[in-house]
């Protein structure tokens, strides 16, 4: 009798592994499909409809945790999917569409689980606002995209919500106004950007509005090194990190 059901649970057991990683006439993944790591873990598994998934499509780390959870829509060949930390926590979750990113993605800290990005994309492409975020669920940046590209204002927060820095975006290059706030909201340093390059007159306030510095710039360059340099010195004898204009060049 019991050899009877060893022989019975061995044959159940081969009918299943062979119902697995199946492929139709045309060559397409069917039914219930189960792949693995080296060291024998599942890397991922699901069932699949015309070489489609269909349903819940799970991934794993190599560890044996869970790194993603996809609930596809075969119908609209679109899928909703959950990202997770090696630690179990959610790391990300939107749609995909086509296999392309598509609506809003929200990306999650790690420690404390909170909400830290939030990404809009068009086919696949960063199009409109992405917001970056304190612990606190403040803003703490918004960055505008058209078509994967920077395009439109750029604003940095406080914890507080006062504005820290306000500048734009034209075709992926800082363009015009630049300026930098302290925590009260008064104006701490005003500049301008051609062509992603400090240029003009840049002006530096103290925290009671009086202008305490200013140097001009051509082609994201100091006109007067000497009067740069000595610049860098005041503000390190300060104890204050001097704000300077993005600049590919640094300068002794």
């Amino acid at each position: 009798m019991l050899r009877h059901l060893l022989v019975l649970l061995f044959l159940t057991g081969s009918l299943s592994i062979f119902s697995q990683n199946q492929l139709d006439e045309r060559g397409r993944k069917t039914g219930p499909w189960k792949v693995e790591y080296l060291n024998g873990r599942t890397q991922y598994e699901a069932t699949f409809v015309e070489g489609r998934p269909k349903g819940e499509m799970i991934r794993y780390y190599e560890t044996g945790a869970v790194r993603a959870r996809m609930m596809f829509d075969s119908a609209l060949d679109r899928s909703y999917t959950k990202m997770f930390y090696k630690n179990g926590r959610i790391a990300a979750e939107g749609w995909y569409l086509e296999k392309r990113k598509d609506s809003v993605w929200t990306y999650y800290s790690e420690l404390d689980k909170s909400v830290r990005i939030r990404e809009p994309y068009l086919d696949g492409k960063l199009e409109g606002e992405v917001r970056s975020y304190y612990e606190n669920h403040g803003i703490s940046e918004t960055v505008s995209w058209k078509q994967n590209i920077k395009e439109g204002p750029w604003k940095q927060f406080y914890n507080n919500g006062s504005p820290r820095l306000s500048s734009q975006y034209e075709n992926n290059q800082l363009q015009g106004f630049y300026k930098i706030f302290y925590a009260d909201s008064a104006l701490k340093v005003k500049g301008e950007y051609l062509d992603h390059k400090a240029t003009g007159t840049w002006t530096y306030y103290d925290e009671s509005g009086k202008e305490v510095y200013s140097l001009d710039y051509l082609l994201g360059k100091p006109v007067d090194i000497v009067k740069y340099n000595q610049w860098i010195q005041d503000s390190l004898k300060n104890y204050e990190v001097a704000t300077e204009p993005e600049s590919d060049q640094q300068y002794e």
